[in-house]
C-alpha cells in the first residue's frame, strides 16, 4: 500500500510540472545558453602539483567573477562547469594561490575547447 502510495505521489509531482513547463515553455537561460566542463591541473613551475588553488570564472556578460571558487586539492586537480550565454561563449578564468602570482586566463572557444589542461603558477617573488 505505502508503495503505491509513493507512485502516484511521484507522478502526481511530474505531471505538475509537465503542465507547468508547457504553459510555460524552457526557462530563457536554457534554451540559450550551454554548459563549459573542465578537469583542470593546477602545478607550479617545476610540474609540482599545488593544493588550495582558487580558480575564479565569470563571463564577460556578468558583473565580476562568480564569488564562490573552485579549489583544486592534494593533487592539484579541479573540476569546473559553469553555464554560459551563447551569445557570448568566453569565460574568464583567474588563478589565485597564496605565494604565487594570479594567473589570468580567457577560453575564447568555450563551444569547442580542450576539455583538460594544466595551469603553472609563478612563485612570487
Amino acid at each position: 500500500m505505502k508503495i503505491l502510495h509513493h507512485i502516484l505521489r511521484g507522478s502526481t509531482l511530474a505531471t505538475a510540472l509537465f503542465i507547468f513547463q508547457a504553459c510555460y515553455g524552457m526557462p530563457p537561460s536554457l534554451d540559450k545558453g550551454a554548459l563549459y566542463e573542465a578537469n583542470i591541473k593546477v602545478t607550479d613551475g617545476e610540474g609540482a602539483p599545488l593544493q588550495g588553488v582558487k580558480l575564479y570564472a565569470k563571463n564577460s556578460d556578468m558583473a565580476g567573477f562568480i564569488a564562490d571558487p573552485v579549489i583544486s586539492d592534494e593533487e592539484g586537480m579541479m573540476h569546473f562547469e559553469m553555464a554560459f550565454p551563447l551569445e557570448n561563449p568566453e569565460i574568464e578564468m583567474r588563478f589565485e594561490a597564496e605565494g604565487y602570482v594570479a594567473k589570468d586566463t580567457t577560453i575564447k572557444d568555450v563551444l569547442n575547447p580542450e576539455p583538460d589542461f594544466t595551469v603553472k603558477l609563478k612563485p612570487q617573488k
